[in-house]
């Protein structure tokens, strides 16, 4: 196993821009593919769908790798916004963390598909009424889009997850579509879900089965206790051990949330027997999206190639 040190300095001068689309695929209508373009998709999932982005790098004479991209907790499928970047065909707004990823794959000659879970996002149904073992079920859903698109080299097809979809990768690394892996600072252990819940008000998640209460970074939420019920069996551990393809795992340093770092992220290295390296970032648990673009372009640079690499 090697390591890989990612340093913070990298001063980078550039603007993305977006290649949004209006285009839209669903299970009664053949998929759209558009070369260098960001296609919205409805994936049909349990009794409804998740929703998504594709995105396809320029070139597409023949089926590319494809990466699923997993947002975290309560994340929607850009991702958090990474300050000092902008996109310019949609009003000047910052790029999402899993937007810029797109284009850093598609630069490297890999499609990408990025997902709102059911219940988040422009997804149907309520925040409250999601739970951990639906969105898994959109992650199987999503890799079996992604083997079913013509543009996409169904043997080459990645998972990449954020925090919570790290562990949501990590669970679904079995699924015969997934041919390497990339956990940017996952969660190791779900049952730590609740400890975002306050103590004082733990006592009415389950008297009442339902809380409102705000997390760590000062949102406020309604959950419902069967989320928190839906992790128990759930350990990603345990997912990562059974895989034995390709494996990064990153962490930073300055990370609050899932700590300490980078003895999570090596954890996932412990139990995996197979091709694998470790990332340690100097950064907190988005890598530093609210300061600047400079750790973001480069973990996202260095996941790429990557992936091209191992995939």
């Amino acid at each position: 196993m090697k390591q890989i040190f990612l340093p913070t300095a990298l001063v980078v001068a550039f603007v993305f821009s977006s290649c949004a689309s209006n285009s839209v695929s669903t299970a009664s209508l053949p998929v759209v593919v558009t070369p260098g373009e960001h296609v919205d998709v409805f994936i049909p999932s349990g009794e409804s769908y998740a929703v998504g982005t594709m995105a396809y790098p320029e070139e597409l004479a023949e089926p590319v790798p494809a990466v699923l991209l997993l947002p975290g907790f309560m994340g929607e499928r850009d991702e958090l916004p990474v300050t000092g970047t902008y996109s310019p065909q949609e009003g000047g707004r910052p790029l999402g963390m899993w937007e810029l990823t797109s284009h850093a794959l598609a630069d490297e000659g890999m499609a990408s598909l990025r997902i709102d879970y059911r219940n988040s996002g422009r997804a149907p149904g309520k925040w409250e009424d999601a739970t951990v073992t639906r969105e898994l079920e959109d992650v199987y859903a999503a890799l079996a889009w992604l083997q079913a698109n013509p543009a996409v080299d169904a043997s080459r097809i990645a998972i990449c997850g954020l925090s919570q979809g790290g562990a949501l990768a990590a669970l679904a690394s079995g699924d015969d579509a997934v041919s390497a892996v990339v956990l940017w600072s996952a969660a190791a252990d779900l049952s730590e879900i609740e400890g975002f819940v306050p103590q004082e008000q733990r006592p009415e998640l389950h008297e009442k089965g339902i809380v409102t209460f705000q997390v760590p970074w000062g949102e406020e939420v309604t959950m419902k206790k069967a989320y928190f019920d839906s992790v128990e069996g759930l350990d990603p551990l345990a997912g990562i051990a059974a895989f034995d393809g390709p494996l990064l795992s990153l962490g930073g340093t300055q990370d609050q949330l899932i700590s300490p770092q980078p003895d999570v992220a090596q954890s996932f290295l412990d139990v995996h027997d197979g091709p694998e390296d470790l990332g340690v970032i100097e950064a907190d648990h988005t890598f530093n999206n609210f300061m600047g673009p400079d750790v973001m372009i480069e973990v996202a640079t260095a996941t790429a190639q990557w992936l091209k690499a191992n995939l």
